[in-house]
Parts: structure tokens; C-alpha cells; sequence
């Protein structure tokens, strides 16, 4: 079994493992899925799971977990004016504090009473303090409990710098009123302006996180935003107004013209056109009949139709799409994965190397006989060594580390949700970069899939009346064949009267019968070979014409034949030009397909693809794919998501061509939403820029802590280089901040 939840209280990477690692130790449970991003937890468990004990685990780490999770609100993008509000107080009184604190360095403006005696500038510093304290007092409940846990997350380092800087400054404020000869003004310092502006700053950076998570989020957020608030019920044959949240399944809605229809149904009744352009990017409005499958969201044009609801909320597509991007930004590669574990073990290092400079700096200091960096303003050998501890807590960062790749991925799964391409198996954004080959199913891919009349050959005038059986019989046919039929004689034949019914012959055509005994086929020319002879001039056509990757099917009684139509699968438009940008960009080219060697050969050749794999059965489909991958290749393979899904499983990188409701196609890496070529070129460009931007921020995240956690220890004191903990926590947010920004930089390009 598997279950969602929401997760309460995470920050950092260091708070996901301590999740999981909770989650692990409960009896039951077989694995567990933490989402920084999303804020939710995907646990797969079995019946020996006792549901109470997997809540007090998590509790016991410091975390909450939320039973009825919904996946509507990890898009919701609400302004938290409570919290910016508390970050525009904290700033304010930032502006007082720093400038009491430096009073030494500009002491000739500072006025009298708050240098003489000490004690009165140090109060008025810890009465605003201890304010900016309560308004930010979630760091040290969450960074205490953290501790006494042994659960170490970011808070931790919050509440230890700040907590320490507070106790140091109060015992420096006592020192200073039992000997206030030891302390000049001008080089008495307290660390009340470090301790206040962690809190304030790391808030900061929060606050700039989200607001870049909302903006990847947005995209998606509008896309949900586009279901109404309420729909029409028809119940007891009564239409009753209710919101679209108590909508459920097996649910019959009546929706009306110009609405947006609430969810994923099948027509009962009523003929329409339907606007589904928010899916698949198709900008004509598509007719929806009896029977046809509609999609929450998408716009009721011209006529009223009864729908019936046939997809729970969660397996609607609208809900589908939101539920891959958040999943594509929790994506697992061996590098993320290393993340991961260091990111776990992060947190405790930090505080063990914090106090391994501390004790290093206050022996160094007593052998040297005072304070060994002159100049800095340090008090005693305690202040220089302290300095540099709370330094290093200050400055470390898992934030950076823990956001690194998932702001990335849930930015560059929207920007692939906007190109109307949905990312299933985000571990191929970077599969992406190694593949050479790419493998192309016929039906769906190269061609439109729909089959159309591309020549028609009659051995002698036929009158209206044979037209119009032919048209009655396809009508009631439901095959692609008779749809075709249909179309073409649309305009010119009208339903016989003598029609009495089909008879279907499995696999090759139908025979319909009409009054007066008479008996018309409609059928493949195998079957017809079975039951009539055919002129040598008609085998000649045939012949020529399958040449041309064309189908016949022809028309007859049990005394003559009437005459043929030759049926093709059309190709797209964009097909040929899309094969030479492709051989530009990959080694090797294959058409695969089940269709007869002649019909592939021809398709190929009109595109221009060299490598022709015909008449192979759907399940025999991954033999070729993996015997492509035995010969040292990295396969691409584009395919219909229903008929091809073993291969795109077995392929490097799948990618699906979808209709509107086919979305859940577990095969693929990537969904087409519209059947556009081209997007597989925005997979690959896409994915691209989204490796290099998950790159900087890595390399940023580690880079910056491998240089600056020296650099707050004081590694590089004795050349004058010193960082006060006020700065440190500066570059702390700042650190978090630049990886939420380069995130958002994919935006600045067009896809």
C-alpha cells in the first residue's frame, strides 16, 4: 500500500533525511519519499503498520505529519503578509541595535548616556534583542528540540549561534558592571547584533525561497485555477449548484455552454465542441459526442452535454499533470543521492568542527599569552576563540545543499508543462544528455494515426444509391476504416432505407445486408481474394499502388467487384523536416514498426530515414530496444504510450505521444501532450539547460561551504581576513537565496 502525507516543520535537506530515517525505524513501513519541494512524504507500507506509531516517530524527529494531505495545496501560492510583516519589524529594529552595537567605531556621535555607564546601551541592545527573539522564536523551540533529539537540521545552527551570542554577550554585560575598568568603550563589543541578525536574515532567505517556489509553481497553480469553483449536479432529475470539491465519482454534471467543464468525464448525452487547449495546445475546438472522453478544465462551446464523472480526483488530468510536476522535482540520481547522505551528516560535523575551532583558537591563544589576531578589536583570548565558533555555526548552510537540484527540477518541470511536455521519470532529464539513438514508431509518431482516403478507383459509374450503402454500412461501423469511409462520403451520400444490419467479419471488413436479398462486403483484399476473382488490371493497382504505403479495400458483391479505396495513414506535416534537424543531433535513426515491410519502407523513405525495423509485434518491440543497447547505444524511444509500452520502458529514455486523457502512461519519461515533433527537440534543450543550472547550484552549494566554513574559523585571520558572525549570517542567506535565483533563471530564455 501507499499513502501521501504532509509534512510540517522541514527546512533543509538535513530535515528530509531525519524524516525518512524516522519514518524507516517504524515496523510496516517499506520505503519512504520525502519532497522538500512539496513538503510531503510518499510512504509505501504493508498491513503491519500502525499508523499512531509512524505519526509519534516522526514527532519524536520534530516533524508533523499531516494524514489528509492534498495535493491542491502544494500549489497554493497564498502571500504570508503575517511573516513579512515580522521580517519588516526585525529589520527595523536592526537599524537601532547595530548602531548602539558599533557605537565604539563612531563613539564621538554616540550620545553620552549609552557609553557611560555600559550596562545602559547593553540593556537597551538585549530589550531589542530579546524582541526580535520572540518574533522569530520558532528558531530556537524547533533548533533546541532539534538538539535534545539529536535530530540536527538548520535550526540547529540557527538557534546555537544566536543562543550562544546571547549568553556571551550576557556574560561580557555582567563582567563589564563587576569590573567596569577592564572595558573601554571603544573596543567593548557585544554579539547581540549577530544573534538578532541570524534570525532576521535566515528569515529573509526563507521568505525568498518560497516566493521563488511560488513562482515555479505558478504555472501549474494556473492550470488548476482554470477548474470552476462550482458545477451543476443532476441528481433525481433535479440540476442542484455544488462546489466542485464535493464532486465524486459515478457523479452525472450537466454542463452548459461557455463553462468550463469541472472534471475528467464521458458524454452521456448532447453534442458539443470542446476548447482543450489548456492540454494539449490543440487551438480547434475538438466535437464531443455520446461516449466521447472530456477533460476537466477544458471550455463547453456550443451545446449543453451530460457528463458523467468515471476518474477520481486524484487520477483527473489536470491532477495528474500537477502531481508530475511536483514528483519530477524529487528526482533520484546516484549524485542526488550522495547529496543526500551528506547532508544527513552535515549538521553534526558543523557543530563538531564549531567547537574543535573554538577549543583550537583558546589554547592557541593562552600559549600565545592573549589574543594572537591584533587589531579586531577582540577582548580576551575567550571573545577571539568564540568569534570564530559561532562563525563557523553561523555560516554553514545545508539550505543550499538541500535545494540545489529540487528548485531546479520543479522550475524546469513547469517550463516543460507550459511546452505542453509532462516529465514522469525526471531521472531522464539527465539520461537525456547520453542518448545517440533514436527509435520512432510509426502510428502516432511520424504519421497522424488517422487513416484517410487517398485514392479511390471504380470499374464502372456507379449510381448515388451504392454510395449512400456504403456510407449507412461504415456509419454504423465504430472501425478507423469506416471513420475514414465516412468522411470521405460525408458530403456526398445520405443513410439508405433498405439498410436491415452489419455483419462483422472479424479482422477483415463487414458485410452489410439491405432489402431485397442484397448483400454488400466491405473488406480487405485478402478476404475478397477468398470470395471473388479479381481482373489482372486490379492486382496491377494494387500493386502500384501499395508502393505508395497505401491500403485497399475494396467494394463487392457476390457477382462483381465495384471498386476500391486505397486508404494512408498521413504523415505530419513537420516529419521530414523533423528527421534532418535529427540527424544532426543523433548518431542513428530507426523506424520501427508493425507494419508490412512495403507500407514502412515507403513512410521511411518519405521522411528520410534510412533504418527501417517493419512488421514487429508490440511485445516484440523491447527485443530490438535492448538489442540496440547491446550493441553499446543509448536509446531514445518515441512511441504511442498504450501499444509501446514495454519498449519505452526498456529504452534509455521513453518518451510518449498521448492523447488529452492518456497521461498516466507509467512507461515513458516524457509525455507529448500535443503531437508535435518538435517537442523532442524542447526535451533536449530543456533538459540540458535544466543539468547545467542543477550543476552551478551544486557546485555553488559546495563550493561555498568548502570555502567560507574556513574562512569563519579563521583560516585566513593572520592576513587581516575576519568574518564577525553578523556577516557570516548574511552570506549564510545569501547562499540559499543565490540557488533559488539561479533557478529561476531558466525562465529568462524562451522554450
Amino acid at each position: 500500500m501507499e499513502k501521501e502525507y504532509g509534512v510540517k516543520n522541514m527546512h533543509c535537506a538535513a530535515c528530509k533525511g531525519n524524516v525518512e530515517s524516522a519514518c524507516k525505524m517504524v515496523k510496516g513501513v517499506k520505503s519512504v519519499d520525502v519532497n522538500l519541494i512539496s513538503n510531503s512524504a510518499k510512504i509505501v507500507f504493508d498491513d503491519k503498520l500502525d499508523e499512531k506509531e509512524l505519526f509519534k516517530a516522526v514527532h519524536n524527529a520534530g516533524y508533523e505529519l499531516e494524514s489528509d494531505f492534498d495535493e491542491d495545496a502544494v500549489f497554493e501560492t497564498k502571500k504570508d503578509y503575517k511573516r513579512l510583516i515580522k521580517i519588516i519589524i526585525g529589520f527595523l529594529l536592526l537599524v537601532p541595535l547595530l548602531f548602539i552595537g558599533m557605537g565604539g567605531m563612531y563613539s564621538d556621535i554616540m550620545p553620552s548616556f549609552l557609553k557611560e555607564p555600559l550596562w545602559v546601551g547593553a540593556l537597551i541592545q538585549f530589550v531589542i534583542t530579546f524582541i526580535i527573539v520572540g518574533l522569530f522564536f520558532s528558531y530556537y523551540k524547533n533548533g533546541f528540540l532539534s538538539i535534545i533529539r539529536f535530530k540536527f537540521n538548520m535550526d540547529s545552527l540557527v538557534f546555537l549561534g544566536s543562543f550562544f551570542s546571547i549568553v556571551y554577550s550576557l556574560y561580557l554585560t555582567i563582567n563589564s558592571i563587576v569590573h567596569p575598568n577592564l572595558y573601554p568603550y571603544e573596543h567593548f563589543h557585544l554579539y547581540l547584533d549577530g544573534a538578532a541578525m541570524v534570525l532576521v536574515i535566515v528569515s529573509l532567505g526563507k521568505y525568498i525561497e518560497d516566493l521563488s517556489k511560488n513562482k515555479a509553481k505558478s504555472t501549474i497553480k494556473a492550470l488548476l485555477d482554470l477548474r470552476p469553483k462550482t458545477a451543476h449536479l443532476f441528481k433525481n432529475n433535479e440540476i442542484i449548484e455544488i462546489s466542485t470539491k464535493n464532486i465524486k465519482l459515478n457523479d452525472v454534471l450537466i454542463v452548459k455552454p461557455g463553462e468550463t467543464i469541472p472534471c475528467d468525464g464521458v458524454v452521456l448525452s448532447g453534442k458539443t465542441s470542446v476548447d482543450e487547449s489548456i492540454i494539449s495546445g490543440e487551438s480547434l475546438p475538438i466535437f464531443k459526442k455520446e461516449d466521447d472522453f472530456v477533460i476537466g478544465g477544458s471550455v463547453n462551446k456550443e451545446a449543453s452535454i451530460k457528463v458523467l464523472v468515471n476518474k477520481a480526483k486524484k487520477e483527473n488530468v489536470l491532477n495528474k499533470i500537477a502531481s508530475l510536476v511536483s514528483e519530477a522535482s524529487n528526482m533520484k540520481t546516484p549524485l542526488t543521492e550522495r547529496v543526500d547522505k551528506v547532508a544527513k551528516i552535515f549538521v553534526p560535523t558543523v557543530i563538531i568542527i564549531a567547537i574543535v575551532v573554538f577549543i583550537s583558537w583558546l589554547i592557541a591563544g593562552y600559549v600565545n599569552g592573549g589574543v594572537i589576531i591584533e587589531g579586531m578589536h577582540f577582548m580576551n583570548v575567550f571573545d577571539e576563540a568564540f568569534t570564530f565558533g559561532v562563525g563557523v555555526l553561523v555560516i554553514s548552510c545545508p539550505c543550499a545543499l538541500g535545494l540545489a537540484t529540487p528548485i531546479s527540477l520543479l522550475v524546469g518541470s513547469s517550463i516543460f508543462s507550459k511546452n505542453y511536455i509532462l516529465v514522469q521519470k525526471s531521472e531522464g532529464i539527465e539520461k537525456v544528455k547520453d542518448v545517440d539513438t533514436l527509435v520512432l514508431d510509426k502510428t502516432n509518431t511520424i504519421t497522424e494515426g488517422e487513416l484517410a482516403i487517398s485514392y479511390s478507383y471504380f470499374i464502372k459509374n456507379i449510381d448515388q444509391d451504392l454510395i449512400d450503402k456504403i456510407f449507412t454500412m461504415e456509419s454504423y461501423s465504430e472501425h478507423p476504416i469506416g471513420k475514414a469511409i465516412t468522411t470521405y462520403l460525408n458530403e456526398k451520400a445520405k443513410l439508405s432505407k433498405d439498410f436491415l444490419l452489419n455483419e462483422t467479419i472479424p479482422g477483415s471488413g463487414i458485410k452489410g445486408e439491405f432489402n431485397n436479398n442484397f448483400n454488400l462486403y466491405i473488406t480487405s483484399l485478402v478476404y475478397a481474394k477468398t470470395k471473388i476473382n479479381l481482373d489482372d488490371s486490379l492486382n496491377e493497382l494494387f500493386d502500384e499502388r501499395s508502393e505508395k504505403g497505401e491500403i485497399p479495400i475494396l467494394i463487392y458483391d457476390e457477382n462483381e467487384v465495384y471498386g476500391v479505396y486505397f486508404l494512408k495513414d498521413k504523415l505530419k506535416k513537420e516529419a521530414k523536416r523533423f528527421i534532418e534537424i535529427a540527424k544532426t543531433m543523433f548518431k542513428r535513426i530507426v523506424l520501427l514498426t508493425g507494419d508490412n515491410q512495403k507500407i514502412a519502407s515507403y513512410i521511411a523513405k518519405e521522411v528520410g530515414i534510412d533504418e527501417v525495423i517493419s512488421e514487429v509485434k508490440p511485445e516484440d518491440k523491447d527485443k530490438v530496444i535492448m538489442k540496440l543497447q547491446q550493441e553499446g547505444h543509448k536509446v531514445m524511444m518515441v512511441g504511442d504510450g498504450v501499444n509501446d509500452s514495454i519498449a519505452l520502458t526498456r529504452s534509455d529514455v521513453g518518451v510518449a505521444v498521448a492523447k488529452g486523457s492518456d497521461i498516466a502512461l507509467a512507461s515513458a519519461s516524457f509525455i507529448l501532450m500535443r503531437s508535435n515533433l518538435s517537442d523532442i527537440f524542447r526535451i533536449l534543450f530543456i533538459s540540458k539547460r535544466i543539468r547545467h543550472n542543477i550543476s552551478f547550484n551544486l557546485f555553488w552549494a559546495f563550493i561555498y561551504n568548502a570555502v567560507f566554513i574556513p574562512v569563519a574559523a579563521g583560516a585566513f585571520a593572520l592576513l587581516g581576513f575576519v568574518l564577525s558572525p553578523m556577516y557570516c549570517s548574511m552570506l549564510m542567506a545569501l547562499s540559499s537565496v543565490t540557488v533559488c535565483l539561479n533557478a529561476l533563471t531558466l525562465y529568462l530564455k524562451k522554450h
